[in-house]
């Protein structure tokens, strides 16, 4: 069971703690140092105008709250962490922005801060940047939605560079449906979505250019997509009404089911594949709020 606890409130009462919707964008290294975002973990209330003519003037309205958190190994529960606004992982290293609009490195140093960021060229500074990717040499990948001089699209900015590239897509893809993975390594590009033909496709960037692969199978949609150290490649994959696949690409061109263990129900929030050393295989399964978030690990070897 996951639970949060609640940062005190102005009298220093801590509440008691709360079982969130979902722990996602976890980051750190586990189980030492690492931090999540913690969903719906309770509310707070904003003003907002009233609709005309009905309610005029200025009414309270609540919506979900979500936390920065870190997790406590010896409570095991995760605690909130207020003065945080969100945190990611960038190239080596956590990095964090205050509530105070403030960024700062969670590992205490005092390295500065990436210039992308911390000139705020590439969004709001309040939600960390979209669809942003690392490379184990310091590049960064990042999905540009809105900028003052640069056009929506997928940019790579070069270690420490403020002068981005525009990222080079397979040939036929729809842009805006294409979504990244730079491998736990992260020397290797991987990418998937649909070409314009409204045909989905996988890619892998090798050598300068991209190799396109065969196409997945059936109705499934591509959730995640995960390279070895040795080059085996592997997809996670559901659909509305099945359980979670695995699959990887047989040296014959044909993708291959791995079977899973236990039954991953339809309805799960969320999933997670990694690939250690030797071409070990990390599955985690989190299967809701039904089943107080119960988490599944479950290890492949070879």
């Amino acid at each position: 069971m996951t639970e949060v606890v609640m940062a005190p409130n102005a009298d220093g009462v801590s509440p008691p703690p709360v079982v969130p919707r979902e722990i996602q964008s976890m980051d750190g290294r586990w189980p030492d140092r690492v931090w999540a975002v913690a969903t719906n973990v309770g509310w707070q209330t904003h003003a907002a105008a009233g609709p005309p003519p009905a309610m005029p003037g200025i009414i309270t309205a609540a919506t979900p709250r979500n936390a920065v958190v870190r997790w406590d190994e010896e409570r095991g529960r995760w605690v909130e962490q207020p003065d945080l606004a969100w945190v990611s992982t960038w190239a080596d290293g956590v990095l964090a922005m205050g509530v105070d609009g403030a960024l700062r490195w969670l590992d205490g140093s005092g390295r500065p801060i990436p210039p992308v960021l911390a000139e705020k060229l590439l969004w709001d500074g309040w939600n960390p940047p979209w669809g942003l990717r690392t490379t184990r040499a310091g590049d960064v990948i990042v999905y540009v939605t809105q900028a003052t001089r640069l056009e929506p699209g997928w940019w790579v900015f070069p270690r420490g560079e403020l002068t981005p590239e525009r990222l080079v897509l397979p040939p036929g893809v729809d842009e805006k449906s294409v979504a990244l993975h730079t491998g736990d390594g992260g020397d290797e590009l991987l990418a998937w979505g649909s070409l314009r033909s409204g045909e989905r496709f996988i890619a892998r960037h090798t050598q300068g250019g991209w190799q396109m692969l065969p196409p997945f199978r059936g109705d499934y949609r591509v959730q995640g997509l995960l390279a070895t150290p040795s080059g085996g490649l592997f997809v996670s994959s559901r659909d509305q009404a099945s359980p979670l696949c695995i699959y990887r690409l047989g040296r014959g061109g044909d993708w291959e089911r791995i079977p899973i263990p236990f039954h991953t129900k339809p309805d799960f929030p969320s999933s997670h594949l990694v690939a250690g050393e030797g071409d070990d295989l990390w599955l985690t399964v989190d299967f809701g709020d039904r089943y107080r978030h119960q988490v599944v690990l479950y290890h492949a070897r070879g």
